[in-house]
């Protein structure tokens, strides 16, 4: 198991009952700051609780941007995180080019803003093309956090995206340029 920091930190809001059986309801605010993976289970996170305690362990999907969702329709982790980790080793990444633009996902009736981050595996897991599923972190506009594989959303630019009828014909990369 790898920790892994984030290139930049998150205001996020933790769900009390997963920080104990005798916590009031509600939220407890917190800062995301890094995360960690056990190979086929969800995302685990590290923060920064406002009480000063430090707590790791919490799974990503179950983490809020926001204190009260903005609708009623919570995400399970299955849409919210949809491929378990593949590995350990974790490669963390920040495209500033990605950061704030609008996506909607292709799975589940959602949008939301791209966070910039992608979570990579650097463990030989995803070797091939057809394999390799790199997590873009999307804060949905209901609040909740999803960690997507690229092919699940579409990315909307306003100076260059356009809706095309050709992302029917796309295949997943299966050539393999290199062979260890």
């Amino acid at each position: 198991m790898n920790h892994v920091s984030l290139p930049k930190i998150f205001y996020v809001y933790v769900p009390n009952n997963l920080l104990g059986p005798n916590m009031p309801s509600g939220f407890t605010r917190g800062i995301l700051h890094g995360i960690y993976a056990r190979e086929s289970q969800a995302i685990l996170t590290n923060i920064l609780l406002e009480s000063g305690a430090h707590w790791s362990g919490i799974p990503l999907h179950l983490l809020t941007f926001e204190e009260k969702l903005i609708n009623n329709k919570l995400f399970s982790q299955s849409d919210l995180q949809p491929w378990g980790a593949m590995g350990t080793e974790l490669s963390v990444s920040n495209m500033m080019y990605l950061n704030g633009l609008r996506v909607k996902m292709r799975m589940i009736e959602a949008e939301g803003r791209h966070t910039g981050i992608i979570i990579d595996w650097k463990d030989g897991f995803s070797i091939y093309p057809q394999e390799h599923k790199p997590l873009s972190m999307i804060h949905l506009d209901n609040g909740q956090i999803a960690a997507i594989p690229n092919n699940y959303f579409t990315i909307e630019d306003p100076h260059f995206t356009v809706e095309s009828e050709l992302t029917k014909f796309y295949k997943r990369g299966e050539v393999i340029y290199w062979e260890k």
